[in-house]
């Protein structure tokens, strides 16, 4: 019973992580070119730099919210597509220093925690990405971890495949069961059926 109740958890894991894998490549794949794939309005990045420790660790998940750009206040973290020529457009993670609103524009100073100097380039309302809402420095490291292919293939690809194969093999001795059973039930069917016309047969004598 206790073997039967722990397949059955890893049964659960395996579905659930075989369809959330499915849900993240899906949403990455639909995600225009240039745009941070987004579930409901939050994303899940990653800290490649240490510009913003010991707030933001180096190799730490970020969880960021899609907030309005006018509710965003100096102190906020913010996750932006820099404007930093030397970037490229590339995704960075810095602190509101100041907010600048002149008529309809709004942009955004801002700096690591990490550096003397803030950001040469403000940054527009429209290259904000969202608002980091929540900091993981443990799941960054098991995300470097995972993403070691060895590590990937002995944790998770080999214990899914070891599964798959126990329950085809649970499968096809159901399978093999059940129509065992039914050839059981069918000679007992026909053995019964000889055995009532032999008393039919004596009957009418």
């Amino acid at each position: 019973m206790k073997f039967k109740w722990f397949f059955t958890f890893i049964n659960c894991c395996a579905i659930v992580l075989i369809v959330a894998s499915l849900f993240v490549l899906l949403t990455v794949v639909m995600t225009p070119s240039g745009q941070v794939p987004q579930v409901m309005g939050f994303s899940i990045l990653q800290v490649l730099t240490g510009s913003m420790e010991p707030t933001i660790p180096e190799g730490s998940m970020l969880l960021i919210q899609e907030t309005d750009p006018k509710s965003l206040q100096p102190g906020d973290i913010i996750s932006f597509f820099s404007p930093d020529p030397s970037l490229d457009g590339a995704l960075n993670t810095h602190r509101i220093q100041q907010v600048v609103a002149e008529g309809d524009t709004l942009e955004f100073i801002t700096k690591g925690d990490a550096n003397f100097l803030e950001d040469q380039q403000p940054v527009a309302a429209e290259q904000v990405v969202g608002k980091v809402i929540f900091i993981s420095p443990t799941l960054g490291k098991f995300v470097r971890l995972i993403s070691n292919p060895l590590v990937f293939v002995l944790a998770v690809l080999l214990p899914l495949a070891a599964m798959l194969i126990a329950n085809l093999v649970k499968a096809l001795r159901s399978a093999a069961q059940l129509a065992k059973e039914e050839e059981e039930e069918a000679v007992r069917q026909a053995l019964e059926a000889m055995k009532n016309r032999s008393e039919t047969h004596e009957d009418g004598k």
